[in-house]
């Protein structure tokens, strides 16, 4: 799940230069994409390309960007196997809470850095859902309920990581690619709207659905339980919801040499509803 309004997405697109027109951004897992859109807006002459697994899913991205001025096209693809790019065709890739569900992200990482051109940059991002915070519930049910959807392996997903967020720059250094830095960005409410009401949706309509499927870690009325609590903090006043994702960015090395020294984007001012501290770049 995805949220347009995160304001991850306008971070990504920070991120990814922002591409001159005519260069050519690569959305991995680009959903119904809230990442390309954020593209656009500062790029709008830039070649985006989305690839999902999800047909329905890119038939939203390409109504969203009906009025993109740049090359738009999009891809079925599942990004288990190889990339559908040629080699070193590709100026920036952008990825956003994909690869955790990959059993092997190294590889979809050598992928990246096969199509990628000299100088080309990555940024991979990905909520750490064992990170999340919520009030309402108590801890050990809280507990429970977080760590059973951050654990699950959801139908349409080919393996689970809740903890992959703080893994991208460890992921990215190990890879073919040149580590440039990693970045936290929090997302906070104390409302039960928005991103934070999507969110918790999305928590109870995977735990019901995998305890119904009798392989649940907490049983359908605890998880109800949970939900209920939560939505009576909300109407007491004291709802809290975050969670934290990590931006990890890397770059293919022009001359072709393993290195690391590259340098994160600046960074906007903080709004009221996103973190950032200091970005750790490898030095």
């Amino acid at each position: 799940m995805s949220d347009s309004a995160e304001p991850i997405h306008a971070r990504l697109a920070e991120l990814a230069g922002p591409p001159e027109p005519g260069q050519v951004v690569v959305d991995l897992g680009c959903g119904t994409g809230p990442t390309l859109r954020a593209v656009s807006r500062i790029a709008p002459r830039a070649s985006l390309i989305g690839i999902d697994r999800s047909a329905e899913s890119l038939h939203q991205v390409h109504a969203a960007l009906a009025g993109h001025k740049g090359q738009m096209a999009t891809i079925v693809a599942d990004l288990c196997d190889r990339l559908p790019c040629s080699d070193e065709s590709v100026d920036v890739v952008l990825s956003y809470n994909t690869i955790e569900c990959l059993p092997d992200p190294q590889e979809m990482l050598a992928e990246v850095a096969r199509v990628l051109r000299p100088g080309g940059r990555a940024v991979i991002a990905h909520v750490d859902f064992d990170s999340m915070v919520i009030a309402g519930a108590d801890a050990e049910l809280d507990r429970r309920v977080c760590h059973a959807f951050a654990d699950d392996a959801q139908s349409w997903m080919d393996h689970a990581d809740g903890r992959i967020g703080r893994k991208l720059g460890l992921l990215l250094a190990r890879s073919p690619l040149d580590f440039v830095g990693v970045e936290p960005l929090l997302a906070w409410s104390t409302e039960f709207t928005g991103h934070a009401q999507a969110r918790l949706g999305q928590i109870r309509k995977a735990l019901l659905s995998v305890a119904r499927h009798g392989r649940g870690a907490v049983a359908p009325e605890e998880v109800e339980a949970w939900y209920t609590l939560v939505r009576d903090a909300d109407q007491l006043g004291g709802f809290f919801f975050s969670e934290l994702a990590f931006i990890a960015v890397a770059e293919k090395a022009r001359s072709g040499r393993i290195g690391y020294g590259g340098q994160l984007a600046p960074r906007p001012a903080a709004d009221t509803r996103a973190s950032r501290p200091d970005v750790l770049s490898h030095d």
